[in-house]
């Protein structure tokens, strides 16, 4: 009896620190692209968050910044534009959003995608390092499966890397699944859920339909198949129809509020899962994509284990080699990109 009751007690505990209002301002990198003020907007409406820092290089975050003052409710909106104003942008945040990127094109290979995306990368690694270090930071530039690694090593190299707090978001792949799957058995999409893991890339994403909830759904092999094709062409179907012009924008910008709103819980005393890669050893890879469970001091429990199908091991072990690739050309470009910088 006597147990019974402190049980209960702890589970009121709990829900008391959830609900305790603390004070968290994020702050989010890229927030003039179009994903940055999609997502702005969104987190504009989350009532967690007490202030919102917006930075990007370019001048319109200001615009967008008088935008959603004119909306009411929500945090308070602050706008940081050009180089000089990276630092500021950071300062006393809990949380940093990487959302600044160029967009992947049809033909750009990875070393290209890295290429492109590796300078504000390191920039914003710098200055977290100086500024902000204990910050939680959650990436949603590409390639995630090298971006992740590079940023990782870059702060490691400047003294403040804590494994525990760096993000690769992966909300896209869980909600892309949700949706493919709900629709192809003609189910509301917002009553199952499918585990993805792997890495978030189209050869390493690897859709666990097997452990599909609720347990009255079921997927046979013949439908894993295809509804995994699907999923890994996601996102070149999107830059496809957009003629090259864009990738997908609006499905980022939600999957990542998604996230955070998670991470925000976590922040306030609860212990969330989030979808998320993150350094993770369980699977022969340094780093690893799957339910992550997060605590307000961070990473928890990794993805760690999952019964799978004959086909899903299959995916998942063509999928370790080039995740392990991906990873190490991230590492490999923190000493080619510094090098590179030297010169000019």
């Amino acid at each position: 009896m006597l147990v019974a009751k402190l049980n209960t007690l702890k589970v009121l505990l709990k829900k008391v620190q959830v609900t305790f209002q603390r004070n968290i301002q994020v702050s989010v990198i890229g927030a003039a692209s179009d994903v940055g003020s999609n997502l702005a907007l969104l987190l504009k409406q989350n009532n967690k968050i007490s202030r919102l820092q917006l930075y990007d290089n370019n001048e319109t975050v200001n615009a967008l910044g008088l935008d959603l003052g004119c909306l009411p409710g929500g945090p308070f909106v602050s706008t940081f534009a050009g180089a000089c104003m990276l630092l500021p942008s950071l300062r006393f945040s809990d949380l940093v959003v990487m959302v600044d990127r160029v967009h992947r094109k049809p033909g750009y290979t990875r070393e290209q995608m890295i290429f492109c995306n590796a300078p504000m990368v390191q920039r914003l690694c710098r200055a977290l390092a100086e500024m902000n270090s204990n910050a939680f930071l959650a990436i949603g530039t590409s390639p995630l499966n090298s971006i992740v690694p590079f940023a990782s090593t870059l702060l490691h190299k400047y003294g403040t890397y804590d494994p525990f707090k760096v993000f690769g978001v992966t909300h896209l792949d869980l909600a892309r699944g949700r949706a493919l799957t709900a629709s192809a058995l003609q189910v509301d999409s917002s009553e199952i859920h499918v585990p993805i893991i792997g890495g978030h890339s189209d050869e390493t994403i690897v859709p666990l339909f097997s452990n599909i909830t609720p347990s009255n759904c079921s997927v046979d092999e013949r439908q894993a198949d295809f509804l995994t094709r699907l999923l890994r062409k996601a996102g070149t179907e999107v830059i496809n129809k957009k003629m090259g012009s864009d990738s997908a924008t609006l499905s980022v910008a939600w999957s990542i509020n998604e996230f955070v709103d998670c991470i925000l819980d976590a922040l306030r005393g609860a212990e969330v899962t989030v979808n998320a890669f993150t350094a993770n050893p369980h699977f022969g890879t340094k780093y690893f994509s799957g339910p992550t469970v997060v605590g307000p001091n961070g990473i928890l429990q990794p993805c760690y284990e999952f019964t799978l199908s004959n086909y899903e091991n299959k995916l998942l072990n063509r999928a370790l080699p080039m995740i392990n690739r991906d990873v190490s050309q991230g590492e490999e470009y923190v000493d080619v990109f510094e090098s590179f910088s030297k010169k000019i």
